[in-house]
C-alpha cells in the first residue's frame, strides 16, 4: 500500500484549473455556442444587425464562463487540497494499493536509461552495480564507485 499524505496545493489547482478551463471550451464551444448561434440566427427582422451583435454576445459569454469556470475548478481545488492536506496530518492519508504492470527486469523508471538493459550475467534488477542510480559496491574496493563528495573514502 501506498499512502497519499499530502498535495502540492498550487499544482493540483493548476492541473485541475486546465481541466476545467479544457472542459469548459469543449462543453461552451462545441455545443453551447453553436446552439445559440442558431438561435440568435433565427431571430425575425434585421437579420444582419442581429446576428452580429448576437453572435458577439454569445462569444463574448462563452469566454466569460470559460475563465469564470477555470479560476473558480482552480479555487475550489486548492481550498480541499489544503484541507485535505489538514485532515491527512490527523488521520494520515488516503491509502492506495499500486500493481506494477511492468514484468520483472524490465524498465522500472529508474536504474540504466531506456533500452540499456544490465550487462549480461548480471540479473539485478538495478544494472550493474554503479550505473546509473544502482546500488555502488563498497567504497574504497577496486572497480568500486568513487565516493560522493565529502564522504571519507
Amino acid at each position: 500500500m501506498v499512502r497519499i499524505r499530502r498535495f502540492g496545493v498550487i499544482k493540483t489547482a493548476n492541473m485541475v484549473g486546465a481541466l476545467y478551463a479544457l472542459i469548459s471550451i469543449v462543453i461552451f464551444g462545441l455545443i453551447f455556442v453553436p446552439l445559440a448561434l442558431i438561435g440568435v440566427s433565427a431571430m425575425p427582422g434585421n437579420m444582419g444587425a442581429q446576428f452580429g451583435a448576437g453572435a458577439i454576445g454569445v462569444l463574448i459569454f462563452g469566454l466569460i464562463v470559460v475563465v469564470f469556470y477555470a479560476i473558480m475548478g482552480w479555487i475550489v481545488t486548492a481550498i480541499s487540497c489544503a484541507l485535505y492536506n489538514l485532515v491527512a496530518g490527523w488521520v494520515g492519508g488516503i491509502e492506495v494499493q499500486i500493481e506494477s504492470t511492468t514484468p520483472m527486469g524490465g524498465d522500472p523508471g529508474y536504474g540504466a536509461p531506456g533500452g540499456h538493459g544490465a550487462p549480461a550475467g548480471y540479473g539485478g534488477q538495478y544494472g550493474a552495480p554503479g550505473q546509473y542510480g544502482a546500488p555502488p559496491t563498497s567504497y574504497g574496493t577496486p572497480g568500486s564507485v568513487p565516493p560522493p563528495p565529502g564522504i571519507p573514502g
